[in-house]
């Protein structure tokens, strides 16, 4: 650990209060109910969200910038069209015949501007429907597909260039492929 990062992680991280304020407003909104008793949960809740958010160690580098918002709630619903369409796919391909199923692990490399940029990767990557990731260890991925097709969806680098995007606005990075044993130290 960089003694910056040190610093970070032993301080904690802060939640700003547009977030609070955000996520108690999404409680009341999906609760329904404007009576003492739940705005009363609802703010312990958000209250206990702050606690264990504080006390985890900071997720990112001094000075590394966040993710732009307005590119973030873009990439929200091209996430959620692009799992629409892989439910689709993968509903098909599970009701029809059997043969079309032809699961597969395999290992990539995809290097993100950012910690977060890579934590979203992932992220994304099982929240689409065929895929799920099974193990992140620095750059490298470790992912599950249902079919060719699903694998093809992780290997293309759309959702990649996508996720790079998310912080910095003319990144450019690739997902290659790498064998999947894992390397040995010292080899």
């Amino acid at each position: 650990m960089t003694k910056g990062t040190e610093k970070t992680a032993a301080r904690g991280s802060k939640m700003p209060l547009g977030v609070v304020v955000g996520l108690f407003l999404l409680w009341v909104l999906f609760s329904g109910k404007l009576d003492a008793f739940h705005l009363g949960v609802g703010a312990a809740t958000v209250a206990l969200l702050f606690w264990l958010q504080s006390r985890l160690p900071a997720f990112r580098e001094e000075g590394e910038r966040g993710l732009r918002p307005v590119t973030s709630f873009i990439y929200i619903f091209w996430l959620l069209w692009q799992m629409v369409l892989s439910a689709w796919y993968v509903a098909r391909k599970i009701l029809g015949p059997q043969e079309g199923l032809q699961p597969r692990m395999f290992r990539v490399r995809c290097a993100m501007p950012s910690q977060v940029n890579s934590v979203v990767f992932a992220n994304s990557i099982t929240l689409t429907p065929g895929t799920l990731t099974v193990d992140m260890e620095g750059d490298e991925l470790v992912v599950h597909a249902l079919t060719e097709n699903t694998e093809q969806d992780v290997l293309n680098g759309e959702m990649a260039r996508k996720v790079a995007r998310l912080s910095e606005s003319e990144a450019n990075v690739s997902v290659e492929r790498i064998p999947l044993e894992k390397k040995e130290a010292g080899q």
